[in-house]
């Protein structure tokens, strides 16, 4: 079955942020090495992504993704998700631009019983705009609205808020998020049309809904280039997801475990 979006994103997010702050941690560290000259930043890593993402008859799935990132002044690009900073300060504390991403939801028929007989659902690519705003005290306020190319696939919008706290080496920062998804989406996603329904299967629309979402990311720095990091995550279904025919669980729990190497 395809990885639902938002533990990949997670997990994008995380490695994409280990990326991104290894430089600052290697700064703040008594016995730092020299920064790396200013320029594109890359990073590679991989991580094993486990979850469960709820659907009838479906059970948790794991998964091992790669990962790579580029950064400079001007963009971000990780994976599925590109960033385009159009305002925003030197140092990246803040920025505003545009977003475009692929977004692997979606389902196969063959992935469970619960979609025999049901159309194909398809990953697609969203774009919009995104920013981050961080504060001198560490945290850290996000915030992206995105749409579909397709029409039938809908928009989401979704605000995040973290805070980071450093213990040498060490790093935590819970977060707590909130994620609007269009009728359309969840329609797209979670309903089942008229012409999929069955006896044990009724039709299902669904609505636009707001769902919670509640993380903690956890990261060890052991060399100046290198990162081990975790990540979990429990992403709270509304009612209109829970109410699907095709749902069976409150939300998807999800755990992240990988390794981060900066190139430059």
């Amino acid at each position: 079955m395809t990885t639902p979006r938002l533990p990949t994103l997670a997990l994008l997010a995380v490695l994409c942020h280990a990326a991104i702050h290894l430089p600052m941690a290697r700064a703040q560290a008594p016995a730092a090495a020299p920064e790396s000259p200013p320029g594109t930043r890359v990073g590679i890593g991989a991580a094993l992504l486990v979850d469960r993402d709820g659907y009838r008859g479906v059970g948790a799935e794991s998964l091992l993704i790669p990962g790579l990132s580029l950064q400079n002044k001007w963009f971000t690009l990780f994976g599925p998700e590109f960033d385009l900073r159009l305002i925003g300060a030197e140092d990246r504390r803040w920025w505003l631009g545009a977003r475009i991403e692929y977004r692997q939801d979606g389902y196969e028929p063959e992935d469970g019983a619960v979609f025999t007989g049901m159309a194909r659902r398809r990953g697609g690519i969203f774009s919009g705009i995104a920013g981050v705003y961080g504060f001198d005290n560490g945290v850290s306020l996000s915030f992206d609205l995105v749409r579909a190319a397709r029409r039938e696939q809908g928009a989401v919008a979704s605000i995040e808020l973290g805070r980071t706290y450093r213990f040498g080496a060490w790093s935590l920062k819970p977060r707590v998020g909130l994620e609007r998804a269009s009728a359309d989406y969840i329609g797209y996603y979670y309903g089942v049309r008229p012409g999929e329904a069955t006896a044990t299967r009724q039709a299902y629309a669904g609505r636009a809904a707001t769902n919670a979402e509640f993380g903690l990311d956890v990261r060890w720095r052991l060399a100046p280039r290198q990162t081990l990091f975790a990540n979990v995550n429990y992403e709270r279904y509304p009612q209109a997801i829970r109410q699907s025919p095709l749902i069976q669980s409150s939300g998807i729990p999800q755990l992240v475990i990988g390794y981060q190497y900066l190139l430059r």
